[in-house]
């Protein structure tokens, strides 16, 4: 028997907070730069009065474009920059950024390429406004080029829901949020508050790009969450200028127009949209005051995790398990004797 879930604060919640979707260029393959911008944000987003500031995917150092409109070698210098201005989860580079939350006063949710080892991830944490590490998540699934440098996240990262004073709060990256099954467990988890995370994105009819891999595909996206989910969905882009795009060698691809990528916005819970569209070239922190108490009428009409399911029909099943780089099944030790037994076969004489 599962065990049933007290919201507090509940759904019927009439206290109003305002939310913040960060959209703003990056200081690209910088990543002190992007730690002290990030920071600036912060402190903006605070003065405007929000409690919860959504970032960008990979805010930090960048979104890397680059791998899908270059060829290796072309993209080579970029990517060894990527790398080395990448952001380490337990670094004095996230102590300051820690420290700013905490000093604010606000949660916040930030994408940042995570470099562990030698290894890269797209990552999101939840920063406290104690300054704590309230969750800490990698992508599930890189997307098609992105799995060039990018590795995949683990099972820890499918638990990607906290509890805040002003709601349950949750993220994804990118087109995790075209993920059926990820989207499901994620509803599961009643949340009532997203941050859904993007790179910057382009008008649709240009250089023959699928709608999918548009603005408006990308925020499609985050709005269907808002609406299945029943939750306030706040979607954070980047912005490129053309001296960025020049940077990332992404200034001759045609699917892109400079300066541009930016369409952040907040998304009710019936799928409205909260505010007024932002110019995609200009930086700005987009502030939506909202209450929980507009969930209701949503879950009323279609809770997709209750009076409108069938879980007894159809279920996810989560095993939850990782594929480390080295598991042992069993004891693949061989005895001494065996050996002794190997040697004295290949080599036709006694071993002493």
């Amino acid at each position: 028997m599962s065990v049933p879930v007290n919201l507090s604060p509940s759904n019927s919640d009439t206290r109003k907070f305002k939310v913040a979707a960060v959209q703003a260029e990056p200081v690209w393959l910088d990543l002190q730069g992007s730690v002290d911008k990030t920071i600036q944000l912060v402190r903006d987003a605070a003065a405007q009065g929000a409690k919860i500031v959504g970032f960008p995917e990979l805010f930090i150092p960048g979104y890397p474009w680059t791998i899908m409109a270059n060829n290796w070698l072309e993209a080579a210098d970029v990517l060894v920059k990527y790398q080395a201005n990448s952001l380490a989860i337990y670094s004095p580079e996230m102590d300051r950024i820690r420290a700013a939350v905490r000093e604010a006063g606000v949660w916040i949710v930030l994408g940042f390429s995570e470099r562990s080892g030698g290894f890269l991830y797209i990552s999101q944490v939840t920063i406290a406004p104690t300054g704590e590490l309230a969750n800490y998540r990698r992508k599930i699934k890189a997307t098609q080029y992105e799995k060039t440098i990018f590795g995949d996240g683990n099972s820890n990262s499918l638990t990607d829901v906290v509890q805040t004073p002003y709601g349950r709060l949750g993220s994804f990256n990118c087109w995790e949020q075209l993920q059926p099954a990820l989207k499901l467990h994620f509803y599961s988890q009643h949340p009532q508050l997203f941050v859904g995370s993007w790179p910057p994105a382009f008008p649709p009819g240009k250089g023959r790009v699928p709608w999918i891999a548009t603005n408006e595909g990308f925020s499609s996206m985050s709005r269907s969450i808002a609406i299945e989910g029943g939750v306030f969905a706040i979607v954070s882009t980047q912005v490129v200028s053309q001296k960025g795009a020049e940077i990332m060698k992404i200034d001759t691809w045609p699917w892109f127009e400079f300066p541009g990528g930016g369409f952040a916005t907040v998304y009710g819970p019936d799928g409205s949209q909260l505010t007024p569209p932002t110019d995609p070239g200009a930086e700005t922190i987009v502030i939506a005051e909202i209450s929980l108490d507009a969930i209701v009428i949503n879950k009323l009409i279609a809770d997709t995790m209750g009076n409108y399911s069938r879980h007894d029909l159809m279920h996810l099943v989560v095993t939850g398990s990782n594929g480390d780089p080295v598991q042992y099944v069993a004891d693949v030790k061989p005895r001494v004797e065996e050996k002794e037994e190997a040697l004295t076969v290949s080599t036709g004489e006694d071993v002493q």
